[in-house]
């Protein structure tokens, strides 16, 4: 959309700044995640490949799985890899979806990277949002877009700060929806920046990566793995 691109051509001339302070190489989702908890004094302990759990003074606050932390619960996991209920529970919440497919494994694909259809028209179509979420805010948004100089390759822009709060609340009631879902990314379609009006969320990934909402192509990025971290403190003292 022509929003966009304008955006994206505004960000282009400061984005070199930005780039010369991030780590290199850039930090994983485990290591981000890593980094967040052990400024909050919580310890990762690797039990196996890949699988880890938080320790803070002692005691077992929580644990981290594939990019999946135990912010999570099986039952909402469950839920999530069945559309017809993710669906119901949209419904149900009053929440605006564009939840279609009845095969999981078209649906859920990861949102990222996207691959676009080369059309004339481009200004013309809605924006796609990811939102990660935690708790009951959106901490991060990125938008995705086509690389006007390369074609079908796709882009992220930090837009967290240029989202209408319409639009924030459509994320966060998105994942409220899913019971035992504290934190996770909400795909959403909508029609401008400047308003949640018509918007929809188009799915709801739970294992989506964290990275490009640290390290967006374009924008500084949000440190949503301090956000996570904290909000498992959060959950482990209740």
């Amino acid at each position: 959309m022509l929003q966009l691109l304008s955006l994206l051509e505004s960000l282009r001339a400061r984005q070199a700044q930005i780039d010369a302070a991030r780590p290199d190489p850039l930090l994983s989702d485990s290591q981000l995640l890593a980094a967040a908890l052990a400024n909050r004094y919580v310890t990762a302990k690797r039990i196996t490949e890949g699988r880890w759990v938080f320790e803070f003074r002692g005691h077992v606050i929580g644990g981290f799985a594939n990019r999946v932390t135990t912010l999570v619960s099986a039952h909402s996991r469950r839920l999530l890899h069945d559309p017809a209920q993710l669906r119901a529970h949209l419904d149900l919440m009053e929440v605006p979806h564009a939840i279609e497919y009845d095969d999981a494994s078209e649906q859920f694909q990861p949102m990222l990277p996207i691959e676009f259809e080369e059309t004339d028209d481009n200004d013309e179509h809605p924006a796609l949002l990811q939102a990660y979420c935690v708790g009951k805010e959106a901490v991060s948004v990125i938008a995705v877009v086509a690389d006007p100089a390369h074609g079908k390759r796709s882009l992220t822009i930090d837009v967290t700060d240029r989202i209408d709060e319409g639009i924030a609340q459509l994320a966060v009631d998105g994942l409220s929806s899913v019971p035992g879902l504290l934190a996770g990314a909400v795909n959403l379609q909508v029609r401008s920046l400047d308003t949640g009006d018509d918007g929809v969320v188009i799915g709801i990934d739970e294992t989506a990566s964290t990275v490009p909402h640290h390290y967006p192509d374009l924008g500084r990025g949000r440190a949503v793995a301090d956000a996570v971290a904290e909000h498992i403190l959060f959950t482990a003292a209740l």
